[in-house]
């Protein structure tokens, strides 16, 4: 086809209703300008060496497969590490939680009044013990003993019966596949049985059951966790100068600070134990003395029938079975030790 844009020869340019005039078979004919324009949109351009002005153009129907490969990055480690790739929002995500925010833990604190089967647990957030998602408690729960069952208000016990005298860890649990947050109670400080779909899980603290399968009363701060009554651990005449395992009264399963008040007593004018020396099973036994390896030390002047006796707070390290080590330099008849527990710390798995 051949011919010449025409229309209005006195046109000083076009505005997309001009004609195009050409012969064919002898006739005229005319085709507007903008059919042929839309006729041209139609066709897929590659432009090449091109800056396109983002102020006066739109770029639709954009999407991460349409870049090239490599450009558009879903590794949740950024191992790329490069600037020519763009992260997703869930690497992004991913990449934060578990290097940024690992072990993270705050609010969800425990609480319970005591002779009794519910607990609550306060609102907050965690990273899962794995770090691969962070979850969140939107508001306070209330559990009890009985079989767990999701929502809050319902049982947390993951499998069995609940036991008189026990100690059970508390678990912040998720569904990766919904995103459901719950709270779960296990004798396991490591594996608990997890309900049907639930894979995410963080162990949040511990609490005891009493002779009647209730709670002891508490109070956390934290990761500081104190008895509303002591507990007496240890009362023992003429102790010994030997080293002895001490149980005391802190959760079981993982590695603990004792908080205790430790006591020696010197009974009808005797003068005491002596250097008390309190220790972590995990380091070397050692003869306690007073320049030496001494937790307190106990030397009253006592005469007649009186007592003398000295107590000091102590912090301690437990193993998992809630043990610790005491040695006095001197014993007899005469000697009392007292080891009372206050409480504990638990870390929470904090430190990985």
């Amino acid at each position: 086809m051949t011919g010449k844009i025409s229309d209005d020869a006195d046109k000083p340019s076009l505005d997309g209703s001009e004609k195009l005039a050409g012969a064919a078979g002898g006739s005229n004919y005319g085709i507007l300008l903008s059919t042929i324009a839309a006729w041209l949109a139609s066709l897929t351009q590659t432009l090449i060496g091109k800056t396109i002005d983002a102020a006066s153009n739109t770029i639709s129907n954009l999407t991460t497969a349409t870049f090239a490969a490599n450009v558009i990055d879903t590794d949740v480690a950024l191992a790329a590490n490069s600037n020519a790739r763009i992260a997703t929002q869930k690497a992004v995500k991913a990449y934060v939680v578990a290097s940024l925010m690992q072990n993270y833990l705050s609010g969800l604190t425990l609480s319970t009044a005591g002779a009794s089967a519910s607990f609550s647990v306060a609102l907050g957030q965690a990273a899962g013990d794995t770090n691969a998602a962070m979850m969140t408690l939107a508001g306070a729960y209330t559990k009890t003993t009985a079989p767990w069952a999701v929502g809050t208000g319902n049982g947390a016990l993951d499998t069995g019966a609940i036991a008189n005298s026990t100690w059970y860890h508390v678990w912040l649990i998720q569904r990766s596949d919904t995103g459901i947050v719950d709270v779960l109670i296990s004798l396991s400080a490591t594996a608990p049985t997890m309900p049907t779909s639930y894979d995410r899980k963080r162990r949040i603290g511990a609490m005891k059951t009493n002779g009647s399968a209730q709670w002891i009363k508490f109070v956390q701060n934290g990761d500081d966790f104190t008895w509303d009554a002591p507990v007496s651990d240890v009362s023992a005449t003429n102790p010994g100068t030997a080293a002895v395992t001490r149980t005391v009264s802190v959760p079981t399963g993982v590695k603990m600070e004792a908080k205790l008040s430790v006591a020696g007593a010197g009974l009808a004018g005797d003068p005491g134990p002596g250097a008390i020396y309190i220790s972590d099973l995990a380091i070397a036994d050692n003869a306690p003395a007073i320049a030496a390896f001494c937790t307190l030390s106990v030397y009253t002047p006592n005469s007649g029938a009186a007592i003398g006796q000295l107590a000091a707070p102590v912090r301690v390290m437990t193993n998992t079975s809630a043990q610790i080590r005491s040695r006095c330099q001197i014993s007899n008849a005469n000697i009392q030790l007292n080891i009372n527990t206050f409480g504990w710390v638990d870390r929470r798995g904090r430190d990985g």
